[in-house]
């Protein structure tokens, strides 16, 4: 199989609401200054494309979104092409959709007892059984139907746990010039966890031989991937760095998000733990901490995300009966909003968390997930040398220890420095377009594989 693939992924919001700023001292280096312009001079427009985007997202919220926001991006820049989106996640449906998009349900990983009794030639790895081959079985026939001309895969080179090779297999034999990209997080895992993963999951001859670009939406400076993972030259001559995913503007001005929480001449902070399923800690040792800790004029507006765990979300609804100082909600699909007006921010450590409050100048609170990936911790101790953000280790979670943190934030007086480059979302797409509708390049490629 190996050698048959040799060859020579903000809430979301509408396209038109896109920005491309980058927010950043103006000492700080461009990276990759020529993708867009030199993307732009040789797109040639052609007949619509179809282009088919992949996100294996089963628990979280974190990749769905990241997807989507690209997807918007793309529509933007080539409205009549198709796109469709093959998923696992149970929650596209939350999401504002590009008009020329459509979706593909994959199997839930969660609810994988489901497909337990379903008949399957192979199941998939323990404990994930035969919901991993019901996956496989649809992602395949959804490719060979749609044919498309550009796959786009966030994060999981090879699918989960490789359930993307057979159809990637069939596709290039069905259409040998369709073209494949792979979006990668500015930090997939810690780096041995990650070497170890893609070692198992065959991802290193793919990224060599497979790929025609691996778009990286983060900095170098940052964080390397190249050197942190051991791309190969190979490898590192198709990686462009896109710079950081910017937030879709909000929906509703500060004023109104402060009149909405009762936060008019008030301090409001802000907590959000992500898609909920670990973030049960955190938002608890923040209510625990409100009676001993909470300024009288602190107004406190809680996302605990969808995911939460029935444990939880019981615990938070006694942390904050009786209580007239605090909102808490499940879901805010303009949550950017309620960051940008907040005095401060509290969150864990995930990419569109840190993304959106260091892009709204927030300097946030952030206790990375823990026991885990080790991604969380590596980005928010990465961001916290540059002053990004005011690192909480997971391991000294406290109502105490967290509440000194936001007291000291309430008070500090600076904004944190402006060192992102952001805008990410207009460079991948701009790297998109032009897979999908460089005709020259296609015949060069089919030449250099005869």
């Amino acid at each position: 199989m190996r050698s048959q693939l040799r060859r020579g992924g903000g809430w979301a919001a509408p396209s038109s609401r896109f920005r491309d700023p980058v927010r950043r001292s103006p000492s700080a280096p461009r990276e990759n200054p020529a993708i867009s312009d030199s993307v732009d001079a040789a797109e040639t427009r052609s007949e619509p494309r179809r282009i088919l985007l992949y996100s294996h997202d089963g628990t979280g919220l974190g990749h769905l979104r990241i997807t989507l926001g690209v997807a918007h991006a793309l529509a933007q820049r080539c409205p009549d092409d198709a796109l469709l989106l093959l998923t696992g996640s149970l929650n596209v449906s939350a999401f504002d959709l590009p008009p020329n998009l459509d979706f593909v349900k994959l199997p839930s990983v969660p609810r994988r007892t489901i497909y337990d009794t379903i008949p399957a030639a192979e199941a998939g790895p323990e404990p994930y059984g035969k919901v991993m081959a019901a996956r496989r079985d649809i992602a395949a026939a959804t490719i060979h139907a749609f044919a498309p001309d550009l796959v786009v895969v966030d994060h999981a080179p090879a699918g989960l746990f490789r359930e993307l090779i057979p159809a990637f297999e069939r596709l290039r034999q069905d259409r040998p010039d369709a073209r494949f990209a792979l979006l990668m997080r500015d930090i997939t895992f810690g780096a041995e966890q990650t070497r170890q993963i893609w070692r198992n999951e065959q991802v290193y001859p793919l990224l060599d031989d497979f790929y025609d670009r691996i778009l990286i939406y983060g900095s170098q400076e940052v964080f390397d991937p190249i050197a942190e993972y051991g791309l190969s030259d190979r490898a590192a001559e198709r990686t462009r760095f896109c710079g950081y995913l910017s937030p879709a503007p909000p929906m509703r001005s500060p004023e109104r998000v402060r009149s909405d929480l009762g936060a008019i001449g008030r301090r409001l902070a802000v907590v959000s733990v992500g898609g909920g399923a670990d973030g049960g800690p955190v938002a608890r040792a923040y209510l625990e901490g409100l009676p001993d800790f909470a300024p009288a004029d602190l107004v406190s507006y809680v996302v605990t995300g969808p995911l939460l765990e029935d444990a939880d979300r019981q615990a938070i609804a006694r942390l904050i009966a009786g209580r007239t100082d605090v909102d808490v909600t499940a879901f805010d699909p303009d949550l950017f909003a309620a960051v940008a007006a907040a005095d401060v921010v509290v969150s864990m450590g995930g990419y569109n968390s840190l993304c959106e409050a260091a892009f709204a100048g927030k300097r946030s609170v952030v206790v990375p997930r823990l026991p885990g990936p080790e991604e969380q911790l590596i980005r928010a101790e990465r961001f916290a040398r540059r002053g990004l953000v005011t690192l909480l280790p997971p391991q000294a979670l406290s109502p105490r220890s967290l509440w000194e943190r936001v007291l000291a934030e309430l008070t500090r007086e600076s904004s944190p420095p402006a060192l992102l480059p952001f805008g990410g979302e207009t460079r991948i797409a701009a790297e998109l377009a032009a897979l999908a509708h460089r005709e020259g390049r296609r015949a060069e490629r089919r030449e250099s594989e005869r």
